[in-house]
């Protein structure tokens, strides 16, 4: 698998020739992209994607749909991962679910990101049983979010086990979807990386379902 955070490269021969070289199963883009970029001034921001409308989410299900055919003719199938700016809404329509009623299941699958989709506001589980056909791999990871305020910088990354998500459910609901791959992913330390690594792996060996 190779994650791209640059919607610039996403279905580029360049890209799809260098995943075949690799041998990957996967080709995920992380990032959206803007339908007008030069409507602001870093397109590739956190803040651009915050104000992404209905029309540019939909513009770039469109672009998933082309890239996706053109990756998996190569033989590799195209995912999208999620952040939280996709569980914003506008006239009561989720964009995370926008994206999922207009990209095809044949061209299009899904990385969810279960940490960002509760900081978004959502629930895994509530994806996972409503379009279990659709995500194939989930991400993993866990927040501090006692005191934290939605819309403000994002809480704390901590060790899987030491925060505030509960994945004994979300794990339940993925063994009806189709889940291939999961991916325990950590973004800040108070510790050396290592000694979290094995905290994360002892709470995932211990978590039976």
């Amino acid at each position: 698998m190779k994650r791209f955070s640059s919607a610039r490269i996403w279905g580029s021969d360049e890209t799809i020739q260098f995943g075949k070289d690799l041998g990957l199963k996967y080709i995920v883009c992380a990032s959206p992209w803007l339908k007008d970029p030069s409507s602001v001034k870093d397109p590739g921001s956190r803040a651009a994607r915050d104000k992404m409308t209905l029309d540019d989410w939909r513009w770039n299900a469109e672009q998933f749909n082309r890239i996706g055919e053109r990756v998996n003719a190569a033989g590799i199938r195209f995912a999208y991962h999620n952040h939280t700016a996709e569980f914003r809404s506008e006239n009561g329509v989720v964009f995370y679910d926008e994206i999922l009623r207009a990209t095809d299941p044949a061209k299009v699958t899904f990385e969810m990101d279960c940490g960002w989709v509760v900081v978004g506001g959502a629930k895994p589980v509530d994806y996972l049983t409503r379009f279990a056909s659709r995500i194939s791999m989930l991400h993993v990871k866990e927040f501090k979010m006692e005191g934290w305020t939605p819309g403000s910088a994002p809480p704390p990354s901590t060790e899987m086990g030491r925060g505030s998500i509960e994945y004994r459910p979300i794990f339940e609901a993925a063994k009806e979807a189709r889940i291939e791959h999961a991916f325990v992913e950590q973004e800040e330390f108070d510790m050396p990386p290592m000694e979290a690594l094995k905290i994360d792996a002892e709470y995932m060996r211990a978590l039976t379902v």
